[in-house]
């Protein structure tokens, strides 16, 4: 069984997090490509669909900039109601989807925490729509509350850039800030507090090892830009080709000024798309079970008293 609650240093934050997912990773994954399969699949149908009748208008309208907006200017006022649904379909599956994924690793670390093993898509999805009103109410705190104060703190920290001491006050404020949210997040959901009083714990397991904690989460966090920098460039490349084979076969027709809606084209762009926002939440489960691994680590010493308590309480007793 894998064990959270236990102190660890910089490497063991690190080295725990990749255990974890060496442990538990297929059914973690599993469990998360078929809750947000129904999701993926909706999206993926609006997108296509937004860029289906896209291109068609550039078709009829040919090349031309004026026309081209002309065009899907008297498209969009003609078909209110479409745009406005595919808009707001858009809004409510990306919230619900942003949602739950945030949520997912967290609930997935309370659980196999409580000793739970072998979790299907059920006992998530319970402990899911269990916090949605929770996690609605901390979306609204942390829009209100919370993201003001940290704009207002980055603003600075810009500002300090154009003298020496902001640069390395930026690279510690950056991971710092976001650990620090990440507690929150963690003290919330696992703990069953409030929101102050999870802001106010998540601001005293930030001092308990403060560069430990921060040196975890820039390591991460550059490694998971890595990776993701380095697949990106190879979609955009790839993309490059197929847009490039497709503009030179349109001007080997007769008309240049019009151009054929390709359902390749289509269709690799909504792959792309898809397959961006995966690889997005894949990175940021990682870096979120990290932070897992930093939460249990500052609260075992918590975790740890107490079991001493209830030892010397049974001793007593018996």
């Amino acid at each position: 069984m894998f064990e959270l609650y236990r102190k660890r240093q910089l490497g063991d934050n690190l080295g725990d997090t990749f255990t974890f997912f060496k442990n538990y990773g297929k059914n973690f994954f599993k469990i998360f490509f078929i809750t947000n399969g129904a999701f993926l699949l909706l999206f993926a149908i609006v997108i296509y669909t937004l860029l289906k009748v896209n291109f068609e208008h550039i078709q009829e309208s040919g090349l031309e900039n004026n026309q081209l907006k002309s065009d899907l200017l008297e498209y969009f006022n003609h078909n209110e109601g479409l745009v406005v649904a595919l808009i707001f379909i858009c809004v409510f599956l990306f919230f619900i989807m942003s949602l739950f994924n945030y949520a997912y690793p967290v609930l997935y670390l309370k659980l196999i925490a409580a000793g739970q093993e072998d979790l299907e898509v059920n006992d998530l999805s319970a402990s899911f729509f269990k916090v949605l009103f929770k996690l609605i109410k901390f979306s609204i705190g942390y829009l209100f509350l919370v993201f003001p104060v940290l704009i207002i703190a980055l603003i600075i920290l810009f500002f300090l850039c154009f003298i020496i001491i902001g640069i390395p006050l930026l690279m510690i404020a950056l991971p710092a800030l976001f650990t620090f949210l990440n507690l929150h997040f963690y003290s919330y959901l696992t703990e069953e507090k409030r929101f102050f009083e999870s802001l106010k714990h998540a601001y005293y397991l930030m001092k308990v090892d403060f560069w430990n904690t921060i040196g975890t989460t820039f390591i991460i966090m550059m490694i998971m830009q890595f990776v993701q920098f380095a697949i990106t460039m190879c979609l955009y490349f790839v993309g490059m080709f197929i847009a490039l084979a497709y503009l030179i076969g349109n001007s080997a027709s007769d008309n240049t000024n019009t151009v054929e809606p390709s359902p390749l084209l289509i269709g690799f762009i909504t792959i792309v798309v898809i397959v961006l926002i995966v690889l997005g939440n894949i990175f940021n489960n990682i870096i979120i079970v990290n932070q897992g691994m930093i939460y249990y680590s500052l609260e075992s010493g918590d975790k740890q008293e107490s079991k001493s308590i209830d030892l010397i309480g049974d001793t007593t007793n018996e």
